[in-house]
C-alpha cells in the first residue's frame, strides 16, 4: 500500500515538473518573439526623405513695418462760446469746404444786442454828465482864481475863498468819477460786443466740414460740438515702435506709406514728432508721421501699411520654407535634423525680407533645417536627407 502511495506522488512531480518547464518555454518563446519583432520594427521605421538649408548669417535690410489709421493732422470739434441759446442759422453742411473765419452758424442774439442798446446809453449818459461837471468846473476855476487875487489885495474875506476853493475840489472830485464812470460804461459795452460777437461761430481754421453735430434750432451747450473741420491737405499716422526699435527712428526719416485703396501707388511721408518716453506697460514708444495731400487722393480713415528703413544690420536668417506656424498663434517653429532625426525647436522671427527670415531666438549658425518635406514629420521622425539634386545622401538610423 505504501509502495503504491510513493509511486504515485513521484508521478504528480514529474507532471507538475513538466507542466512548469511546458509554461516557462512558452514564456521564453513570447519573450524572444517580441524581441523579434521590435528588431524587425526598427529595422522598418520608415525614414522621412527631406530637403535641408542651413540656418547662417546674412546682412539684412533693416525695415521696420507698421500700420496705422491715417488721420487729418488739424482737426477741429467747433464748440459755441454761449450756452443756451437757439441755433438760429446752420450754414455748412459735411463735405463743405470752409476757409478760416468763415461763418458757421448764428445764435438768437434779442437779449443781447438789447443789453448792447442798454450799456450805450449809459456810456452816453456819463459822457453828458462829464461834459456838465467839466462845464461847472471851469466857472468854478475862474471863480476860484478871481477871489485868489483878491483875497491877496485883501478884499475878500479867508472864509469866502475857503468856500470857492471846497467847492472847486469838489467838483474836481466829480470830474474824475465822470470819466471813471465812462471808463466802466465803455468796458461794459465792450465786453457785451464781445459776447455778441460770440454769438456768431467762425471757422478757427480752413478744411471741409467732416461732421455736424447739431441742426437748426438746437439749444447750444459748452459740451456739444457744432461741427468738426478736417484740413486733409496734411495728414499724419500715429503708430508705436517696439523698444529694440525705437532708438534707431530719427526725426525726418523718410516713411513709404501704402494703401488698399491704391495697391500699386506708394506714398511718402516723414517721421515729424517723436515720442520722448517709452510706454513701460507696453515697452513702445509712439511717433507721427506727417504726410503732404494736396491733391487729396488720400482719405482720412483710411488703413495704411507703413515702411521705415533704418538702416543694414547683420542677423541669423534661416529659408522662409523651413518656417511652421502654430495653429491658432502667431508662434512659429522648425524641424532640425540632429543625429538622422527632426527636432522641433520653436523660434522666434524679426525681419522679414525676401526668401531671408531673421530668427532672434532658438536658433544658432549652422543648424540644418528641413525645408522641404516637414509635412510627414513630428518632433523625433527619423529622417533621409535629400540632396537638391536627384541624389541621396544617407543621413537616417543604419539599414
Amino acid at each position: 500500500m505504501e509502495e503504491k502511495t510513493v509511486k504515485k506522488g513521484k508521478k504528480g512531480v514529474v507532471i507538475a515538473t513538466i507542466v512548469i518547464l511546458i509554461l516557462g518555454g512558452i514564456t521564453v518563446f513570447n519573450y524572444l518573439k517580441f524581441r523579434v519583432q521590435k528588431e524587425i520594427e526598427v529595422r522598418k521605421e520608415e525614414r522621412v526623405p527631406v530637403q535641408v538649408m542651413e540656418s547662417r548669417f546674412a546682412d539684412l535690410k533693416w525695415i521696420l513695418e507698421q500700420t496705422g489709421d491715417i488721420r487729418p493732422k488739424v482737426e477741429v470739434a467747433v464748440y459755441p462760446k454761449v450756452p443756451g441759446k437757439i441755433i438760429e442759422r446752420l450754414l455748412v453742411e459735411r463735405g463743405d469746404y470752409i476757409r478760416k473765419g468763415g461763418l458757421i452758424a448764428t445764435l438768437e442774439d434779442d437779449t443781447i444786442r438789447a443789453q448792447i442798446e442798454e450799456a450805450k446809453a449809459v456810456l452816453e449818459s456819463a459822457g453828458a454828465n462829464l461834459k456838465q461837471v467839466e462845464a461847472n468846473l471851469e466857472v468854478i476855476e475862474k471863480d476860484r482864481l478871481r477871489l485868489e487875487s483878491l483875497y491877496k489885495e485883501k478884499a475878500v474875506a479867508k472864509q469866502r475863498l475857503d468856500h470857492i476853493q471846497a467847492e472847486y475840489k469838489a467838483t474836481a472830485e466829480a470830474k474824475d468819477l465822470a470819466g471813471a464812470q465812462i471808463k466802466r460804461a465803455r468796458a461794459s459795452l465792450k465786453q457785451l460786443e464781445i459776447l455778441y460777437n460770440d454769438h456768431s461761430i467762425y471757422a478757427p481754421v480752413s478744411g471741409y466740414v467732416s461732421a455736424r453735430y447739431v441742426d437748426r434750432g438746437a439749444m447750444s451747450g459748452m459740451q456739444q460740438p457744432i461741427v468738426r473741420i478736417s484740413n486733409d491737405e496734411e495728414l499724419k499716422i500715429v503708430t508705436t515702435v517696439t523698444e529694440k526699435d525705437f532708438s534707431a527712428i530719427k526725426k525726418g526719416m523718410k516713411v513709404e506709406i501704402e494703401v488698399d485703396a491704391f495697391p500699386d501707388r506708394v506714398f511718402t511721408g516723414t517721421v515729424s514728432v517723436i515720442n520722448p518716453t517709452i510706454d513701460p506697460a507696453t515697452r513702445t514708444g509712439e511717433i507721427e508721421i506727417h504726410i503732404s495731400n494736396k491733391n487729396l487722393s488720400l482719405i482720412s480713415g483710411m488703413f495704411a501699411h507703413v515702411r521705415l528703413y533704418l538702416g543694414q544690420k547683420s542677423a541669423l536668417v534661416v529659408a522662409r520654407d523651413a518656417l511652421n506656424k502654430l495653429p491658432g498663434t502667431g508662434s512659429y517653429y522648425v524641424y532640425v535634423v540632429e543625429d538622422g532625426r527632426a527636432v522641433l525647436k520653436n523660434v522666434k522671427t524679426g525681419l522679414d525680407q525676401g526668401n531671408d527670415i531673421e530668427i532672434t531666438d532658438g536658433l544658432k549658425a549652422g543648424e540644418k533645417l528641413v525645408v522641404k518635406g516637414q509635412e510627414r514629420l513630428k518632433d523625433g521622425s527619423p529622417v533621409i536627407i535629400e540632396d537638391q539634386g536627384s541624389g541621396i545622401r544617407d543621413q537616417g538610423v543604419e539599414r
